[in-house]
């Protein structure tokens, strides 16, 4: 028996840790950290300012005061269209 596995449709050698699936890499294991050192205090959530010291506090209290996050089409130079976004239909 050989320790060698390789992909049936590519013929690439696989490692430990490699997508078992074309096309093979390995996956990004980064964590985002859900604290704020020091808290952030948001002036524009209501009358008064807020310090939130967790991503998923102010999420809950967008949430609680419904709010949701503002998200802006920035489209390529010249153009309306971006490399960064895909059609959802």
């Amino acid at each position: 028996m050989s320790d060698v596995c390789t992909c049936d449709q590519c013929g690439k050698e696989l490692q430990i840790g490699d997508w078992p699936i074309c096309p093979h890499g390995r996956p990004s294991l980064k964590v985002i950290q859900d604290s704020i050192p020091g808290g952030l205090t948001i002036e524009n959530m209501g009358h008064e300012p807020v310090t939130v010291y967790s991503h998923s506090e102010r999420r809950d209290l967008m949430r609680a005061r419904g709010l949701k996050e503002q998200v802006r089409h920035v489209g390529a130079r010249g153009s309306d269209k971006s490399p960064h976004t895909s059609r959802w239909v």
